[in-house]
């Protein structure tokens, strides 16, 4: 059987899954761990049809130290760039996974444990959590186009040039995190997060996290348009009808269910 590195569990949370990166002793990121990382939010409606949140986080004291240095030590180009198909493909599973990815970064996040971070659609961040490009120090290049998706691009520069760390209080400054926390409440506050996402519409969630994805890079005329087209599909929804009434009717609305798409 092969190894696993994912600890997937239902969290108290209805429709919120807690998954945790579990391959000790820094949740280092081998072949096989993007394999199964890659798997897991392809096929998420299939392994998880209920999941209408998911938490990301590490276990230990790092998120993920990145790409195992010890594999990319053996690394040829043909090992490098079939190695590229599945790392870049994890990273684009987890921006595309059609449910909101929610990171607890609980600790450190180095190289391509940043880009799962910045992949996902909300960070919380410990206040020991920090965040690294140390690609040049082992040889390797990657991560900054990632990483400029969520801090400006002068600091996305200055951590892939010198590998230097950036702490959660910069993270937060720069808008990359959320919110930041003390570790014994992070996950607490990132299922609560997770939890409050989880209550809405599950359809008018997917539409929206993938009216956000499609417009992120477009200009803004075209970009308002796309969500000018989404909000025609999500209104004629049952669900929109039904977010209407619970509001006027003041009751919890009852939102329909298996509309995968």
């Amino acid at each position: 059987m092969a190894d696993t590195f994912l600890k997937i569990e239902q969290s108290d949370k209805a429709g919120v899954l807690l998954v945790t990166l579990a391959r000790p002793p820094v949740n280092a990121l081998s072949l096989a761990f993007f394999k199964e990382l890659k798997s897991f939010f392809e096929n998420i409606d299939a392994s998880h049809p209920d999941a209408c949140a998911i938490v990301l986080t590490g276990e230990g004291k790092f998120f993920s130290a990145g790409a195992d240095v010890k594999e990319l030590a053996e690394r040829t180009t043909e090992s490098q760039l079939a190695r590229s198909v599945f790392s870049r493909g994890t990273f684009a599973a987890i921006r595309n996974c059609p449910v909101p990815v929610v990171c607890a970064l609980n600790g450190a996040a180095i190289g391509a444990g940043t880009v799962v971070a910045a992949s996902c659609d909300v960070i919380l961040a410990s206040e020991t959590a920090t965040m690294a490009l140390t690609e040049v120090m082992v040889g390797v290049l990657g991560g900054v186009r990632h990483t400029n998706r969520m801090l400006p691009e002068k600091i996305a520069r200055y951590m892939a040039l010198t590998g230097r760390k950036v702490d959660a209080a910069a993270l937060f400054r720069h808008g990359a995190v959320q919110d930041v926390y003390p570790p014994e409440t992070l996950i607490a506050e990132a299922l609560e997060l997770a939890g409050d996402i989880a209550r809405h519409s599950p359809t008018t969630i997917r539409l929206m996290k993938e009216a956000i994805n499609l417009t992120e890079d477009l200009p803004l005329t075209e970009g308002y348009r796309v969500e000018q087209l989404f909000t025609t599909l999500a209104s004629s929804m049952p669900d929109s009808k039904e977010a209407s009434s619970a509001f006027l009717e003041k009751r919890t609305p009852v939102w329909q269910k298996g509309v995968k798409f």
